[in-house]
């Protein structure tokens, strides 16, 4: 007995140590990948005794078909209805309570679904116990399901409802025309009326896997001391097939065709002030990654307060409502990559109409800036530019105080991305110069088509709405924002 102890403590000790410490640039923080493909990022950070711990999975609306849309949303609402060790919602919860949990969510995105909360440090283990049970034996009771089908249901008719939701989907639709539901985490009352137990079981074994998923600690914790526990509770997660080997999505959304134009009659804004938005399909981070540092640079540059861009335009573009509210922007993503200009303006049917305001001063105001950024290398000094990469530097710096901030953020580049892009973004970013900002500009911007949104109070659209058909404007409705409707 005794040898055969020593000799399974040999067989231990050699297991333990296949798992090796990958070095990071980042300060404090620890990669290790386990042998069935899980990634666990620990990052040091004594000041406070908690620890943050997060289990986040590469799925959500970007993995979804036009039959599974909104049901990975559903799925993370019912991880949190019971698993195999707390069988029921209040099971579920009284355990977090007992861990002393001060802070705990789930989220589905469009690219990721995370779950996470923060415990006392000294019960690390038993925070990653509880996630273990919740993401490796859910129980998807059936009674339980049926009702938090209703609540899901209830939950997204009420954000069909709202404003800003209705404009997301129409400006979504008509982006991402060939595939709108890769961007629809919601769904739609029929689809999530249709989801079966099994859909949840197929979602789980196809993407609720160990080599889809990555788990982050962060805190009051020793890396090898989280290493020796994760492996203890996950180290047997069966390995499954790549949900991304051949590539997922089989093809990225393309480009659309030709542009579009929409105006929404939006009556939570007040008569004279509207909104216009002009939208292109930007870089996808991992065909494109070069260009996803240029336009984050030249994000950065276009959102200063003082600079020539908010400047140019305010002088240039006659019926703008305050610099402050230009925006220039862009989205990272692996298949949902924007570009994106928008800024609030007065109207009035006699002095500045929308048709007039949108298509005749601010869609060419934005492009002859646009070029002239392109065609000026001393459109941002050194200076500016200089300032800019420092600050995005220290941003992801100063994340470093807060283990919980730097985890969300670090989580999201997990996900969209990889954690290598992450951790060679800083050197990446700080190699932009004018010529790639400008190819990135010709590209996505200049040479691309665009989605043209008005939202303005419906007495404002009706007062121009001749000349808005007559440039081609459809009329944002509940009938035809929404993908799922009228197929």
């Amino acid at each position: 007995m005794k040898r055969l102890f020593l000799a399974l403590t040999m067989l231990m000790l050699v297991t333990a140590s296949l798992v090796f410490a990958q070095a990071t640039p980042i300060p404090g923080l620890t990669r290790y990948t386990l042998a069935n493909g899980l990634e666990l990022y620990v990052l040091e950070n004594h000041q406070v005794p908690l620890s943050r711990i997060q289990i986040t999975f590469r799925c959500g609306a970007l993995t979804q078909t036009p039959q599974t849309a909104g049901l990975f949303h559903l799925y993370e609402h019912m991880l949190f209805k019971g698993n195999a060790r707390y069988a029921t919602e209040r099971d579920f919860s009284a355990a977090m309570t007992a861990l002393g949990v001060s802070e705990w969510n789930g989220g589905t995105s469009s690219e990721y679904v995370t779950y996470y909360f923060t415990v006392p440090s000294d019960r690390t283990e038993q925070g990653l116990d509880f996630w273990a049970q919740a993401v490796r034996s859910p129980l998807f009771d059936e009674a339980e399901f049926a009702i938090e089908v209703d609540v899901v249901v209830n939950e997204i008719n009420g954000y069909n409802n709202e404003p800003d939701w209705i404009n997301s989907a129409a400006v979504d639709r008509a982006l991402f025309p060939n595939f709108p539901w890769r961007r629809d985490v919601g769904g739609s009352e029929e689809i999530l009326r249709a989801a079966t137990v099994q859909n949840m079981r197929d979602i789980q074994t196809r993407y609720y896997i160990p080599n889809n998923g990555a788990i982050f600690v962060a805190g009051d914790v020793d890396p090898t001391e989280v290493l020796a526990m994760v492996e203890r509770l996950y180290g047997d997660w069966q390995k499954g097939n790549d949900p991304w080997t051949p590539r997922m999505p089989a093809q990225a959304t393309p480009f659309g065709p030709r542009p579009v134009y929409l105006v929404y009659p939006d009556e939570s804004l007040p008569e004279g002030i509207a909104n216009v938005d002009l939208r292109m399909r930007g870089p996808d981070v991992m065909d494109d990654p070069e260009a996803t540092y240029a336009a984050d640079v030249w994000g950065s540059l276009v959102a200063s307060p003082n600079g020539q861009y908010r400047n140019n335009l305010m002088r240039n573009v006659a019926g703008m409502y305050h610099k402050n509210y230009i925006s220039a922007y862009y989205y990272t993503q692996r298949d949902g990559g924007l570009v994106s200009f928008g800024t609030y303006f007065r109207t009035d049917a006699t002095n500045n109409p929308l048709t007039a305001f949108a298509m005749q001063r601010y869609v060419p105001g934005v492009m002859a800036e646009v070029r002239r950024i392109v065609n000026e290398p001393n459109y941002f000094s050194a200076e500016e530019s200089a300032v800019v990469k420092n600050i995005m530097e220290d941003g992801n710096i100063l994340s470093l105080e807060k283990p919980e901030a730097f985890i969300e953020s670090f989580s999201f580049w997990w996900a969209v991305a990889t954690a290598d892009y992450y951790f060679g973004y800083v050197p990446n970013m700080q190699q932009i110069e004018h010529a790639d900002i400008a190819a990135f500009l010709q590209q996505y911007v200049l040479d691309n088509v665009a989605i043209v949104s008005i939202r303005a109070n419906p007495a404002d659209v009706e007062a121009d709405l001749a000349n808005l058909q007559a440039a081609g404007f459809t009329v944002v409705t509940t009938e035809n924002a929404f993908w799922w409707r009228n197929r």
